[in-house]
């Protein structure tokens, strides 16, 4: 039986919290601690920065109806918004505050209906809350609640800032969704900025992504809703093949598929390889154990260094054998992932050899990130994960002549550092 791997997946979970916390979320964006997200209207951070002059905005971000189009940047279209301009990379477009919000549970939806419902004689919430779009909604909503049940269900999006948190922000709700969005949703539990992603020529759609845009075809679907069908660029080219199932054969070409619908048997045209979709769907099983073993208790038992050379071994199983699995499906990243993790841990006990652990961690983090950043499809929006593992490669310490080995790919942390830079600036207006 392969041995665990990892000290705990629990303290994995809490070091990747513990950079969430200190480098997403520095700069919480609350009404509580009265800070202007980075891009929103300048008459908001004059008014905060003054507190003989808060009360008004103060009132506009807890009543949660106040918008702004900044610097007339975008115009409304017949479903959602468009380039009123031409438009430059990491622009805000629109500041938008939240109409409801509430810490990520059970108990959300219940919450923020009865936030909704307490302001529910006012025009707003009568002529633009429940306006809103319910596409996504496929379940039945109570005649008591106004259809409030359906509007939440389709609306309401995780902040980017404090992840614990949800929040409706009204006017960010009409923007039109692709799976290669070109604009991003910075927001906190009480203001949301939109950002451009991209250069943006005038009268094109600005988009945004509802969902992870690292998830494969078949997880974005369901993350929209059985109501919702996305007919994006980047999904009708994932019909005929997603790549994050694609398996390349020996002679370097992607020419089979290991999704579960695939032919049984496929056979290279090229040289003629056979590829046994069964074989591949095991080791992505195994893998998928492996990363889930990772969760127990028991993982946190044994010697680091051991662990991590056993879980390097099925990692290697799993992608050289001749059906191997495919390397970008989120399985095989994640193994990979915990590769690193484990090195990294073996780095920090006594006696370990640490430039050698550091090396390994450090080019199977390259891999897993580079895996990783080709699943987000062709968007420059880098989702949380990726961000995270981004700040780890920065924040630990460095094997000697890393940039020269063989793996390295010339990366060092200045590169990283500056890689992250322009991930922050670019969606969240601030170096980091």
């Amino acid at each position: 039986r392969l041995p665990c791997v990892l000290e705990n997946c629990q303290r994995q979970a809490m070091d990747l919290w513990n950079w969430a916390k200190s480098r997403l979320c520095a700069r919480r964006s609350r009404v509580e601690l009265e800070v202007a997200l980075p891009g929103a209207p300048a008459g908001l951070a004059a008014a905060l920065e003054d507190p003989s002059s808060t009360s008004e905005w103060l009132q506009r971000l807890a009543e949660g109806d106040y918008s702004e189009i900044i610097e007339n940047r975008l115009e409304a279209a017949d479903h959602g918004y468009r380039a009123a301009r031409a438009l430059k990379e990491g622009e805000a477009l629109l500041f938008d505050t939240a109409f409801c919000a509430s810490r990520v549970g059970p108990d959300a939806c219940r919450a923020m209906m009865a936030q909704c419902l307490k302001k529910r004689e006012s025009s707003f919430f009568k002529d633009q809350v429940l306006k809103l779009g319910t596409g996504r909604f496929t379940g039945v909503s109570k005649d008591e609640d106004h259809g409030l049940e359906a509007v939440l269900a389709s609306n309401v999006r995780e902040c980017s800032r404090e992840p614990d948190f949800v929040a409706l922000f009204v006017a960010t709700a009409r923007f039109g969704h692709s799976c290669r969005p070109n604009a991003f949703v910075d927001s906190s539990r009480s203001q949301a900025v939109v950002r451009a992603l991209c250069d943006t020529p005038a009268g094109q759609p600005v988009l945004v992504s509802y969902v992870p845009v690292s998830l494969p075809l078949v997880a974005r679907k369901s993350r929209l809703g059985q109501g919702f069908t996305c007919t994006c660029e980047r999904c009708i080219e994932e019909e005929v093949q997603d790549p994050q199932f694609a398996v390349a054969c020996k002679c370097g070409k992607p020419r089979f598929n290991a999704q579960p619908s695939a032919n049984k048997s496929q056979v290279c045209d090229k040289c003629r390889v056979k590829f046994n979709l069964a074989d591949s769907m095991q080791h992505l099983e195994e893998a998928e154990k492996t990363n889930s073993f990772l969760c127990t208790p028991e993982a946190a038992r044994g010697d680091n260094f051991e662990k991590a050379r056993a879980l390097e071994a099925r990692l290697q199983t799993a992608t050289v054998s001749t059906s191997p699995a495919p390397l970008l499906h989120p399985h095989i990243l994640q193994l990979t992932n915990n590769v690193a993790n484990s090195y990294y841990y073996a780095s920090m006990t006594p006696k370990a050899n640490k430039d050698a652990c550091l090396e390994a961690f450090h080019l199977h983090k390259r891999r897993f990130m580079a895996g990783l950043e080709l699943n987000h499809g062709g968007t420059k929006q880098r989702d949380t994960h990726f961000i995270l593992s981004l700040c780890r490669m920065v924040g630990t310490r460095w094997p000697k002549d890393t940039s020269d080995k063989k793996g390295g790919g010339g990366c060092s942390r200045e590169a990283c550092a500056d890689q992250l830079e322009a991930i922050c600036m670019r969606q969240f207006g601030q170096p980091e």
